[in-house]
């Protein structure tokens, strides 16, 4: 029997954040516009990718792979796991909100509106489920049932 296909997503931020985040640039500018500009745009520029780069590298990993799922740096077993749904829209932003569990293991990001729901079906783990953002939910939910079956 062939293993199923791995599963990954970066949770990195979608498209209108690095423009948005193109305001830093005059803003450092007008910081070292006094000294100088060359050296202001410099910084401007430095400050830029390196706050890009630091969205980039902190942005959680959502994967399904060898028999795990791992989102960030945690990760379980998928024999532990119960059958994955996949929200989106308001069944999504009401388990963010009023169906928030405290006993869940939450990785979310605010860029991504779905979100899947795992139960954690071990008796001896006291965590309710895990509650992951995705981009394509119901791929990252048919990922869990595949390396689950």
């Amino acid at each position: 029997m062939d293993s199923p296909a791995p599963y990954r997503e970066r949770l990195a931020p979608s498209w209108w954040l690095p423009l948005a985040l193109l305001l830093i640039l005059p803003a450092v500018l007008a910081v070292f516009l006094p000294i100088s500009l060359e050296w202001g745009a410099v910084v401007a520029v430095v400050v830029y990718a390196a706050v890009l780069a630091a969205l980039w590298l902190s942005a959680p990993v959502v994967a399904v792979e060898g028999g795990e799922l791992r989102a960030g740096r945690a990760r379980i077993g998928v024999e532990h796991l119960g059958e994955p749904e996949a929200l989106e829209g308001d069944a999504a932003r009401e388990a963010m909100r009023t169906g928030w569990d405290a006993r869940a293991h939450h990785v979310t990001v605010a860029w991504t509106r779905s979100l899947v729901r795992v139960p954690v079906e071990d008796p001896a783990d006291p965590t309710s489920s895990w509650v992951v953002s995705s981009r394509r939910p119901r791929a990252l939910a048919a990922a869990i049932e595949a390396a689950r079956g």
